[in-house]
């Protein structure tokens, strides 16, 4: 049975308290996503990607390991992508105070659950 990737999203979301989340295709197309109002969901999608896919190129520069993840890191808040597969992304945002240990381990069956055939 396919994974329910809206649910998927609604469950990361509520299980790290997260602003705002998505899986996204390692292109940039959004899967599924629970974004604050206002936000432009495609362009937030398409820049992710980008960033990861930029970090690829930096590493693959430099004859090292592709990333599994990217932590960006504000005074505010912690955007985190994540490979969830090889066709998809998961990006989670949330407040700075929050333990990174348990977004990622959360995240991480996220992933799972959407990497899963």
């Amino acid at each position: 049975m396919p994974v329910n990737m809206n649910e998927v999203v609604k469950n990361l979301k509520i299980s790290t308290g997260a602003i705002a989340v998505a899986v996204v295709s390692r292109d940039g197309l959004v899967i599924a996503a629970e974004m604050p109002p206002g936000v432009y969901t495609e362009t937030f999608a398409i820049m992710c990607a980008t960033i990861l896919g930029a970090s690829i190129t930096a590493t693959s520069e430099l004859k090292r390991a592709t990333p599994e993840r990217i932590v960006i890191e504000s005074s505010d808040t912690r955007t985190i992508i994540l490979g969830a597969g090889k066709k998809a992304l998961l990006i989670c945002v949330v407040d700075s105070a929050k333990d990174t240990n348990m977004v990622l381990s959360e995240m991480q069956k996220a992933a799972d659950a959407v990497k899963a055939p």
